[in-house]
């Protein structure tokens, strides 16, 4: 199997609040329990999607910039809030500390139109700079993206997820797979926009119906509308380990009869590292 590289992790200091790395009386190393697992799988990279949202973890993007002096395979994105959002200074002094992208939380009406309003020179620098913008949101949310899109084609959109479809219990229908899909799919028009193939456990019910074949359909209209050179695999560590298995957020791959080998070592790192390769240093 080739290098493999993981498109959406996430680290904090003291644990991700409620999995398992933060249960009472429990001490676990996050940065040393990935890269464990990481050596163990071929895991050479990892996108960490920074989160700062909370009280918890409120100071997650300065957590990273040390972390990422001391771990290669850390490529962090630092967490925005979309109606505070960084000025020019900002983005390149976050470019100083190592950071490769940026991640936004996307939720309601509210932060679609404070997204809405994030002045074009910040996108302009983001794709200038082929940073990689990870986002989080659901549903219609998605179209706000349209409109900087139209700006900046070659943004580099990173849509977490699956785009977080509704979760299903029995096998969708083509139709209601690209139903469910729809605000994601209509991203694909644009050259730059990505998808993970990530967090499998928030779309299927059970959430431990490992391989998850009732999602599948999720899984072809995104290759029929992407292509798999646009996808990428991740892991959603460390929630998806309170589910599953390290090996089974990957290995789901390999039992999709639609996807080939090649694919799968698109998918499962070729992709990301490519891009990763291509950050402005």
């Amino acid at each position: 199997m080739a290098d493999r590289a993981d498109a959406h992790i996430h680290l904090f200091e003291h644990g991700f609040h409620g999995s398992f790395t933060d249960r009472p009386g429990v001490q676990i190393d996050e940065i040393a329990c990935y890269e464990s697992l990481a050596t163990d799988h071929d895991v050479k990279a990892a996108l960490v999607v920074g989160y700062a949202g909370d009280s918890w973890c409120a100071t997650n993007n300065d957590f990273l910039a040390r972390t990422v002096l001391e771990h290669k395979w850390v490529r962090p994105t630092a967490y925005m809030e979309p109606d505070n959002p960084p000025n020019i200074n900002e983005l390149a002094k976050l470019k100083a500390q190592g950071f490769v992208g940026v991640s936004f939380y996307v939720f309601g009406e509210e932060k679609t139109n404070a997204l809405r309003a994030i002045p074009d020179n910040v996108w302009a620098w983001l794709t200038e700079q082929r940073w990689l913008i990870s986002v989080n949101s659901v549903g219609n949310d998605w179209s706000c993206w349209i409109p900087v899109l139209q700006k900046q084609p070659e943004l580099r959109l990173i849509v977490s997820h699956l785009g977080q479809p509704p979760a299903t219990d029995t096998e969708l229908s083509a139709s209601a797979a690209q139903q469910g899909l729809a605000d994601v799919l209509a991203l694909a028009d644009f050259p730059g926009p990505r998808v993970k193939l990530s967090g499998f456990y928030a779309v299927s019910d059970p959430s431990h119906d490992y391989p998850h074949s009732t999602t599948w359909p999720y899984v072809t209209a995104l290759c029929e509308h992407f292509g798999t050179d646009r996808l990428l695999w991740g892991s959603d560590f460390s929630p998806s380990l309170d589910t599953l298995t390290f090996p089974q957020t990957f290995g789901h791959f390999a039992k999709m009869p639609f996807l080939s080998t090649d694919d799968q070592q698109r998918i499962e790192g070729t992709n990301l590292l490519a891009l990763l390769n291509e950050v402005s240093k």
